[in-house]
């Protein structure tokens, strides 16, 4: 497998805390501008000005889960979507979005397009049309496939985004990964976070370029990951986003020698266990 990612870049996993201007969310309803313009733009210089190298648009607009489904066919928005009908993608969710965030970028700096995936989004709805948990999160693949697909020429990285692998792992997870990913030619990442050491010989088998994880929340996932032989880059979790507390410079350099250590440098990428949001 070849290694597109450079090794030790920083990058991050997708989501960050950053709001529309009240004044701009107030315009908007008058003039049908765009306020997330501005999230997006504080996401991207934010992460542009702490030296990242593979940028994310931040996912400002909404949750990880109704980002995505409030745009697709089948779903009618309540607290919980609800799915009631086919599920069909109608068109782009986040390629305006990428576009944008590309514009913003500095020479030499890359984008990762993040996606929230399938077997993740079908946890977040309710189900009242395929009765069967996988006809529904293939249902989402296929859509998802084609919003990848749809901001493949933006980004230089496509990611799924898939924490709820670590918590109920579908048997049917490589099939359903690469339903996902099908035709992508750009490189794939896959992040899971939690604790992934009972599923990693499981992960390494899917196929992606990259896996990601939670290193600093859960170090003793490093035992486990030195232990298995795998080809993909390691996104490397070394700064907890469960805690109100930053660790210091100190702590985090020796979290990331220690993976360097163990893997070796050509195949880490160094990040923040999760998103920021």
């Amino acid at each position: 497998m070849s290694r597109p990612f450079k090794p030790l870049a920083a990058t991050v996993v997708g989501s960050f805390p950053a709001k529309p201007p009240a004044r701009l969310m107030e315009a908007s309803y008058r003039d049908g501008s765009d306020p997330f313009a501005a999230s997006l733009e504080e996401s991207v210089n934010t992460q542009l000005g702490a030296g990242i190298d593979i940028l994310s648009d931040g996912q400002t607009r909404d949750t990880m889960v109704n980002l995505f489904v409030k745009r697709l066919r089948g779903v009618r928005m309540r607290e919980r979507p609800v799915v009631v009908r086919e599920i069909e993608w109608t068109g782009p969710i986040t390629a305006q979005d990428q576009k944008l965030a590309r514009s913003l970028l500095l020479p030499g700096k890359k984008l990762k397009g993040v996606i929230t995936g399938p077997f993740t989004l079908s946890k977040g709805l309710e189900d009242r049309f395929y009765g069967s948990p996988e006809k529904l999160a293939f249902a989402l693949a296929e859509a998802m496939n084609k919003e990848a697909r749809a901001i493949e020429p933006a980004v230089d990285v496509v990611q799924f985004d898939e924490p709820f692998f670590s918590v109920d792992w579908p048997e049917y997870a490589p099939a359903l990964v690469e339903a996902a990913r099908r035709g992508i030619a750009k490189p794939v990442a896959l992040h899971v976070c939690g604790d992934v050491a009972p599923i990693f010989q499981k992960l390494v088998e899917l196929p992606v370029d990259m896996l990601d994880h939670e290193f600093a929340a859960h170090p003793e996932l490093m035992r486990t990951v030195a232990d298995v032989s795998f080809a993909q880059t390691m996104g490397f979790g070394c700064v907890r986003s469960d805690a109100s507390e930053v660790e210091s410079v100190e702590e985090i350099e020796r979290k990331i020698v220690g993976a360097v250590d163990a893997f070796g440098a050509e195949r880490l990428v160094v990040d923040p266990d999760c998103g920021l949001r």
